[in-house]
């Protein structure tokens, strides 16, 4: 054996289980013209659902979230409404076509990981869409469109360190 090569007298190992849990929530606006001028910053909630053991809704703002935007666009955020504990998840947010069902590709989508702090954290889009371009498309029809939210809930099943005691590794001669 080469003295100058170190025996190894212990390994560790880690791994994790990774598990994700995924569903859709769908959320339809009945009178949309009703819902303008509540006011920025004012939103309308979806009813509760259940994503991988986590309770979510929707936050559907007519007039924005926020003033600068003076009014002109949609905003949309979803909430986790746990207070036990934070969660890791990944989510788009889109529009539905009334007629085919299928969901628009210009709307904007969450592609990292967010964890969602307690109590009550949300995360969205404050420009989702213009009120001009929502009015002038095909997703708004007889003043009632719908909001899809596809998401999925990341879970760390376990975190695993195995120690791997006194093993020596020799080198061959």
């Amino acid at each position: 054996m080469d003295p100058a090569m170190p025996t190894l007298t212990s390994t560790s190992v880690s791994r994790t289980v990774v598990k994700l849990d995924s569903g859709c929530h769908e959320f339809k606006i009945i009178g949309y013209s009703s819902s303008k001028g509540i006011g920025v910053g004012k939103y309308i909630t979806s009813e509760m659902f259940t994503v991988g053991g986590h309770h979510w809704c929707l936050r559907y703002y007519p007039d924005g979230y926020e003033k600068d935007d003076r009014g002109e666009y949609v905003s949309v955020f979803i909430e986790s409404v746990d207070t036990a504990c934070d969660v890791k998840a990944l989510f788009d947010i889109r529009l539905l076509d009334p007629t085919s069902g299928a969901a628009s590709t210009s709307t904007p989508e969450v592609v990292k990981p967010h964890v969602f702090r307690v109590p009550c954290d949300t995360w969205g889009f404050y420009q989702f869409i213009r009120k001009k371009d929502l009015e002038a498309s095909t997703f708004l029809r007889d003043d009632c469109f719908t909001i899809r939210c596809n998401l999925v809930v990341v879970k760390e099943l376990s975190d695993v360190a195995d120690t791997l005691a006194n093993t020596s590794i020799n080198q061959p001669d």
